[in-house]
């Protein structure tokens, strides 16, 4: 199957699909549907709001992709920014890894975070030792 939706600027990975993020910023924006240009833009200035339709104010997460190595930009709903900092507080408290996914509710597709435990055991502080003693 073809991964490149995992690697965009706005990835969409399918249910069951993940993207292992790091997660860099929140800020909110005003995003409107250009009819000219048909797609979603984003508002810089008031005079483009008359313009556009469905204007929206959304949260707009910045995260690290771990597939591609680029800055990737989720939009979250109210609700699914609550759902992320539960995640996220749990992440600061034990660790592993962010991981980013989308699931199907009802008629709607919402954005999900899990954290995954990395595997890897960090060892004790590691004790001194002669590198002859090594060998």
């Amino acid at each position: 199957m073809d991964k490149y939706h995992l690697v965009k600027q706005f990835s969409k990975p399918e249910d069951g699909e993940y993207v292992p993020i790091t997660f860099i910023e929140f800020t909110r924006k005003l995003v409107g549907w250009s009819p000219g240009l048909r797609r979603s833009v984003y508002v810089e200035n008031e005079d483009d709001k008359d313009k556009l339709k469905r204007v929206r104010e959304v949260n707009l997460m910045i995260a690290i992709n771990h597939l591609s190595g680029n800055t990737s930009s989720i939009e979250l709903t109210d609700e699914e920014m609550a759902q992320f900092e539960e995640v996220y507080n749990s992440f600061i408290g034990k660790g592993g890894q962010l991981m980013y996914t989308r699931k199907k509710v009802d008629k709607k597709t919402v954005s999900f975070f899990e954290v995954h435990e990395t595997g890897r055991k960090t060892a004790e502080a590691p004790g001194k030792y002669m590198l002859s003693d090594r060998m």
